[in-house]
């Protein structure tokens, strides 16, 4: 698992959670988290172009070519148009969990997940059920292409 990533992500934490709390109050969670999440996801479909990702690409190539994110991935479903695969260790969520900020933490990590699809992969259809970061044993991604 990447330090670098996992520390960037503590610094970003530092910020982030007061600038999320002040929007929340100011114009409302709902609001606040739709904002921040946005912005959240084309910052990391940003950095995914610099890691020069083909669009649709299956998500086992992106887990090969980026292991820089703090996670330990088992895949549990690799076919041409189906992928699935859990996080049974996630440094992200143990951090958030453990300052008692999981809801922000899903929001600045897991959510991205979900609102950079459509950037990312656009022919796939993409599902989680559960997470860690909310105290599942694991997270459970799972693709099919459309």
């Amino acid at each position: 698992m990447s330090n670098s990533v996992l520390k960037a992500m503590k610094i970003q934490s530092r910020v982030g959670i007061p600038i999320v709390r002040e929007l929340e109050k100011e114009i409302g969670k709902e609001r606040a988290h739709a904002i921040v999440g946005k912005a959240i996801a084309g910052a990391y479909v940003d950095y995914r172009k610099t890691k020069r990702f083909e669009a649709d690409s299956p998500p086992l190539v992106e887990q090969e070519v980026d292991s820089g994110f703090p996670v330990e991935r088992e895949v549990v479903d690799n076919f041409d148009e189906t992928h699935g695969h859990n996080i049974a260790g996630c440094k992200s969520a143990e951090f958030f969990r453990q300052i008692g900020e999981p809801e922000i933490g899903a929001l600045m990590t897991c959510g991205v997940d979900f609102a950079a699809k459509d950037l990312i992969r656009p022919e796939w259809e993409f599902g989680r059920t559960q997470t860690r970061m909310k105290g599942a044993s694991h997270c459970d991604f799972l693709w099919h292409k459309g």
